[in-house]
């Protein structure tokens, strides 16, 4: 009978432990009620962006895409080097170009893999068809040749691209239509190389074609071997480059609209549509 009441005992001492431990630990007061504090990282701090990503230029089929400076109102951030592109990647359209930014369109132009492919092109046939040129015969008269015509086309875009749409605040870009109609691209095709638009979109004359062409062929007229001098010569030629000047708008106008129906991925086709998205704008 002791050991029952004892192990009773027992049994009510701790059941009744129990009790006031739960009674304890429901008291707001009591540390053991209050849940252990999560201890946090603190939120990473984002770094102010302190410049604006380059334009990426405008999409195939005339959707543009990048930043603009302006909206940002932030400078634009430096472009890594390269070599394609040595004065940097040509901004997309959308906003007024610099003087820099057309210098960048100029040297874009002339180490286009698509023309540095035609001139070596030109070259070959040229020395192929007459070794008696003024360039001499063999590798030597090809590479004599094909420095001629990289200097001319050099010439051509600094004064046609950067030197007088600078002076004469003209965007020299050329502005594709891709959403118009056949008719209307072909118009805007042959029209482009006289009639133009300004840095702030207003229509002026394409003083780059109608001044920097003439002046470009003038100063060839110096090293060309060759070539005759005078006033009529440089606007025969002048008359001729500015008349030819739509077969290289058709390639601007029609390539990348071909590049997207049929997917090319010949790399040097690939390269020159990759330069047109950079170097043109569309209307």
């Amino acid at each position: 009978m002791a050991v029952v009441l004892l192990v009773g005992a027992g049994h009510w001492v701790a059941a009744q432990q129990i009790i006031e431990s739960e009674e304890v630990a429901a008291l707001p007061d009591a540390p053991q009620a209050q849940p252990p504090t999560k201890t946090t990282d603190p939120a990473p701090v984002t770094e102010q962006k302190k410049c604006a990503p380059p334009s990426k230029g405008q999409g195939i089929g005339g959707a543009s895409g990048g930043n603009d400076p302006q909206k940002t109102g932030l400078p634009p951030c430096k472009q890594k080097f390269d070599f394609a592109y040595p004065l940097g990647k040509p901004p997309g359209h959308g906003y007024p170009l610099t003087s820099m930014d057309k210098a960048r369109i100029a040297a874009s132009d002339v180490v286009d893999p698509f023309n540095l492919l035609t001139i070596g092109a030109t070259a070959a046939i040229t020395i192929g068809n007459d070794p008696n040129t003024g360039y001499g015969p063999g590798m030597k008269g090809f590479a004599k040749n094909s420095l001629t015509l990289l200097t001319e086309d050099m010439t051509g875009a600094f004064f046609a691209t950067y030197f007088v749409p600078s002076l004469v605040k003209q965007d020299p870009r050329y502005y594709r239509m891709p959403n118009a109609s056949i008719p209307r691209r072909i118009e805007n095709v042959i029209i482009q190389p006289v009639w133009s638009r300004s840095d702030k979109g207003n229509p002026m004359p394409n003083f780059g074609m109608l001044l920097g062409v003439p002046a470009a062929v003038a100063l060839a007229d110096i090293y060309v071997p060759g070539r005759k001098q005078g006033v009529w010569p440089i606007v025969q030629t002048s008359a001729i480059a500015i008349a030819t000047s739509p077969i290289d708008n058709i390639v601007n106008e029609f390539l990348p609209d071909v590049a997207k129906r049929v997917k090319i991925r010949i790399v040097i086709i690939q390269k020159v549509v990759n330069h047109l998205t950079l170097t043109e704008g569309s209307s």
